[in-house]
């Protein structure tokens, strides 16, 4: 046995050279060949650890799988040519390497699980806003490439000391002058987590009303009722109180009209009776609480109130109903022989 370790010492002394060339080439060939297969083991425990459902676990094993295939072909390239070469340079180029795998496996791992990670769907309302989830998927993205590049820097020898002064120089300079684009995005987090609307919703608040056509973290675009498309910027709206018309059970339906002062009291009555009847039977009208009073006395009429709820609470709805509410009240007062007021006024001349 000690014969053959110094047969084999003075076999490798002899032929070290190719023996390390050969060497190499294998190492590499069976990291090469092996990169899928150990890459699948690997990601496939730490699955089970991470996820415990299926799909997320598949999910997790396709994103991660290329970046750490192409970690182990490196690792293999490292050791192949480290076991034929040392040198400092070799060492710093796998650990550049290895921090650009990592960053890009990360930046997959964030751009493309993050929304299963919280388990949420881009067409799930009762869920976190999808629109916060990617704009979080990119911020973290930025953050990740901003640390690799500062890491990378690092092992080149640079001094990032200077570099991240400036950074954070810079970045309080760029916060000041972009103050109201800061206030519109923390605005658009408000309305994305406490979510007073959604995309289709009509809204109202006192300077603009209309259908949320899209809501982004720095804007919300509405489509107002004369159809025109407005770009608000998010501060605008969680400034100002907001009224979600579309979340209501039931819409208010207020109208008015006036009788002349001519009209008897019978009539009144009539009339008043006529409507209040033709508010319970209607489909569209919530029977309770209706009112049909008469408000107040003015200036050239009797002017009456009406106030009831409909069930329709969609715009386009709810004016076709207030549309046949205001037609049926004009038939009712003309069936009845009552005479609509309008503006008058009565001159008197006095002989002198």
């Amino acid at each position: 046995m000690t014969e053959f370790l110094y047969t084999f010492k003075q076999f490798y002394k002899e032929n070290s050279y190719f023996i390390n060339i050969v060497s190499g080439i294998i190492i590499f060939l069976l990291f090469f060949v092996l990169r899928n297969i150990l890459s699948r083991v690997i990601l496939g425990l730490s699955a089970k650890i991470v996820h415990k459902d299926e799909k997320k676990r598949e999910s997790f094993v396709n994103t991660m799988l290329k970046p750490l295939s192409l970690f182990f072909v490196m690792l293999g390239l490292f050791i192949s040519l480290r076991i034929n070469i040392i040198c400092v340079a070799i060492t710093k180029g796998f650990k550049i390497i290895a921090i650009l795998i990592i960053c890009w496996g990360l930046t997959n791992l964030v751009s493309e699980n993050l929304l299963s990670s919280l388990r949420l769907s881009s067409d799930n309302t009762d869920e976190i806003n999808f629109t916060a989830v990617k704009f979080v998927s990119k911020l973290l993205r930025i953050l990740i490439v901003a640390l690799a590049v500062v890491m990378v820097i690092s092992e080149l020898g640079y001094n990032i000391n200077g570099l991240i002064t400036g950074l954070g120089v810079g970045g309080l300079a760029i916060s000041l002058a972009a103050q109201d684009a800061i206030s519109n995005l923390i605005s658009g987090f408000i309305i994305v987590f406490d979510k007073p609307f959604k995309v289709g919703e009509f809204i109202q608040n006192k300077e603009i009303s209309g259908t949320v056509l899209e809501t982004s973290m720095r804007t919300t675009k509405i489509r107002t009722v004369d159809d025109s498309v407005v770009t608000v910027p998010n501060s605008k709206l969680t400034g100002d109180a907001i009224v979600n018309i579309s979340r209501k059970n039931k819409r208010l339906i207020e109208t008015e009209f006036g009788l002349v002062y001519s009209s008897d009291n019978e009539l009144i009555e009539k009339c008043v009776e006529d409507i209040k009847n033709y508010l319970i039977q209607d489909e569209d009208i919530i029977n309770e609480p209706i009112r049909v009073e008469l408000e107040k006395l003015d200036d050239f009429s009797l002017s009456f109130g009406v106030f009831c709820y409909t069930y329709k609470t969609d715009i386009h709805q709810f004016y076709h109903v207030l549309n046949n509410v205001n037609m049926n009240i004009k038939r009712i007062i003309e069936e009845n022989g009552a005479v609509f007021a309008f503006p008058t006024s009565s001159v008197y001349l006095e002989n002198k």
